[in-house]
């Protein structure tokens, strides 16, 4: 059985498909790969750029395929004109000997175990936190992007390679990271709360 590696290598043989074919090529997977591939390239570390928005397009996507998720739909769903649209991927070649290296990385961490924790409740509980991380990286702000786009990453990668592990233990990043950001929010709200008072004494 080809792993998701492998998987990319095979789709690479040709130069065009539509998205259609790519969501059938995967398979039940389809929702799960579309979102490895948008976010895979913005979680890669690298200097922030356009003010934090280079992550905007992948975070409506990535809401949009996890509220399918949510609701419980086994396959990607999008308007037919969108699902007829032809991708050119012989361009993507040259760059993916550097990404097939990272992820020949990333199989020595995930192994095909524990596949009884991909069930309903998990799965919906990957939905909302990931929704939850989309409308980080649509925020257009510096900061609000890398961090929550490699934890959409690291689910989409351990659901993939069906590694139950690692997919909890991702679940528990993205914990994590939600807290982290509620934290980091409200402690800038109140210190802009608490400034604006200062000020306002100050002038009356």
């Amino acid at each position: 059985m080809l792993n998701f590696r492998n998987k990319i290598n095979r789709l690479l043989k040709k130069d065009k498909y539509t998205i259609g074919d790519i969501i059938e090529y995967f398979k039940q997977d389809g929702i799960f790969a579309i979102l490895f591939i948008i976010t895979f390239p913005t979680s890669i570390p690298s200097p922030a750029y356009a003010l934090g928005s280079s992550t905007l397009i992948g975070g409506f996507i990535t809401l949009f395929l996890s509220l399918q998720i949510l609701i419980g739909k086994q396959s990607v769903y999008l308007p037919e004109f969108i699902l007829r649209k032809k991708i050119n991927v012989s361009s993507f070649r040259k760059y993916y000997v550097h990404v097939e290296k990272i992820l020949l990385k990333m199989e020595i961490l995930f192994k095909k175990r524990n596949n009884t924790i991909f069930n309903y409740i998990f799965l919906k509980l990957a939905a909302v936190l990931m929704i939850l991380n989309a409308v980080l990286m649509i925020i257009p702000l510096i900061m609000t992007n890398w961090l929550p786009s490699t934890t959409i990453t690291i689910l989409s990668f351990s659901y993939l390679f069906k590694d139950g592990f690692m997919f909890l233990v991702s679940l528990l990043f993205s914990i994590g990271v939600i807290f982290f950001y509620c934290f980091a929010f409200n402690f800038i709200v109140t210190y802009i709360m608490k400034y604006k008072k200062q000020v306002y004494n100050y002038f009356t």
